[in-house]
């Protein structure tokens, strides 16, 4: 297979082409996974450094709703902007990194969580 047709089918956003061929298929991995790391990090040491200079407080639920919100408006964003890219997100393994990667480039939203719910518990 040529490597313009493997750019075509992994560039084919909203379709299962990219199945048909591994580089395809790689290379459409990387497309997910390359914005998931950059949005996930950004969001995650942009919330620490405010938590970090205590902007709200000491309330560690402030900054876990902040960072809820603009999680929630990443998608959002993303949905109403790149529709074809986010209609692999439930129905694709390629599609399907950007969440598992978006998020788990956030661990300290992760922390966050847990010791907050483990004061209460």
């Amino acid at each position: 297979m040529n490597p313009l047709n493997i750019i075509k089918r992994a560039t084919d956003f909203g379709t299962l082409r990219s199945r048909k061929n591994f580089f395809s298929f790689a290379l459409k991995c990387i497309f997910y996974i390359i914005p998931a790391i950059i949005l996930g990090n950004y969001t995650d040491t942009r919330i620490e450094k405010l938590k970090q200079y205590k902007i709200f407080g000491d309330n560690d639920m402030y900054y876990i709703l902040l960072q809820t919100f603009i999680n929630i408006s990443t998608f959002y964003l993303i949905l109403m902007f790149f529709s074809n890219f986010t209609s692999e997100f439930q129905v694709t393994t390629a599609g399907s990194y950007f969440g598992v990667i978006y998020f788990g480039m956030q661990p300290n939203y992760m922390r966050m969580i847990r010791e907050y719910m483990s004061f209460y518990y």
